[in-house]
């Protein structure tokens, strides 16, 4: 069996960490589940679904977001190619 971090990161640092917009990778993020590496955190009692949450990163959850990232960069520059 392998090594598994246990660390988990802020979406702040990660976004500090990329050199990205922190609205940019919360955008992004919205796309992502547990399993790919993204996972919410509650600060307040008692949590609902209208409590702000915290958004925090595995090391693969930061993996991941690099890849939509630059799947959403791309597919911006393919859009703009294609506006005449």
């Amino acid at each position: 069996m392998g090594y598994r971090s246990s660390t988990l990161y802020t979406l702040k640092y990660v976004a500090e960490m990329l050199g990205e917009d922190e609205d940019f990778l919360h955008e992004c993020s919205i796309e992502m589940f547990s399993e790919d590496g993204c996972l919410s955190a509650y600060d307040n009692f008692p949590a609902s679904e209208l409590s702000e949450h915290i958004v925090l990163f595995s090391e693969d959850g930061i993996d991941n977001l690099k890849y939509i990232i630059e799947a959403r960069r791309d597919a911006d520059d393919a859009s703009q190619k294609t506006v005449p």
